[in-house]
């Protein structure tokens, strides 16, 4: 691995110079477009732009609330991915992101449980981009408290989640997830160690809220329903924690 260099790079994240400005908060979802694009119709979101990749575009919705105004856009799967889109967020004006996704549990933890990160394992290459090599990436304290706070005071239950970020989907393996479970680790996600470490990089703030999905808690894999009814939650639970933010 090569060493860490935090000099700037040579493509910065504006580089397509767009006329966007976006408000300081912003709801980062690992959810469908069609959801997304409801979900910002039901709240009378309106469109603030898009962000263009070779693959797809990613619109972004502004939503009022009684605390101010909060983007919302699609988060692409994947670290170098999602933080690609990251990036360019903080680049026209967020200053603060809640990501809000699914995640497997590798421990008894039911489907549909709610998961503010406290650290990430890091087993993915994005985040060590953004910060010298190591193997944990730990959140920022006050916003994850804030949100805690929150849910506790809505009646949310909630576990703190120690993930693991894996790059690597179908190598999950049984030996690896019983080092992880030794490690602290309680869930097994693919974003959450290399978002954290590039809002640090760039002096902003970062959370993130995962729900539970499949498990791989027998050392078997089981689907459940994927997280469905999490899903349905999410933007609404997102959307409120971000607000505290």
């Amino acid at each position: 691995m090569t060493p860490f260099d935090p000099a700037p790079g040579l493509i910065a994240p504006d580089f397509e110079q767009l006329s966007l400005h976006l408000p300081a908060r912003c709801l980062f979802a690992f959810l469908s477009e069609t959801r997304i694009e409801r979900f910002a119709r039901e709240k009378g979101g309106t469109p603030l732009g898009r962000f263009a990749s070779i693959t797809k575009s990613f619109p972004i919705y502004e939503l009022q609330t009684p605390d101010g105004p909060i983007a919302l856009m699609q988060a692409p799967v994947g670290a170098p991915a999602a933080v690609l889109m990251e990036e360019r967020l903080y680049a026209y004006g967020a200053e603060k992101i809640l990501a809000i996704g699914c995640c497997g549990a590798l421990t008894g933890l039911p489907e549909n449980a709610f998961l503010p990160v406290m650290k990430a394992f890091r087993e993915e290459g994005t985040s060590f981009h953004y910060q010298e090599a190591g193997d944990w990436i730990f959140f920022d304290e006050a916003p994850r408290l804030r949100i805690e706070a929150w849910m506790k005071e809505k009646g949310i239950p909630f576990t703190p989640a120690v993930t693991w970020t894996s790059d690597g989907f179908f190598r999950e393996t049984k030996e690896k997830i019983k080092a992880r479970r030794r490690a602290g680790c309680n869930v097994v996600d693919m974003e959450a160690a290399a978002l954290a470490a590039c809002a640090r990089f760039r002096g902003k703030e970062f959370a993130q809220i995962l729900f539970t999905a499949d498990t791989l808690s027998s050392l078997s894999h089981d689907p459940r329903g994927w997280g469905y009814r999490g899903r349905n939650a999410a933007l609404e639970i997102g959307l409120a924690a971000a607000r505290v933010m």
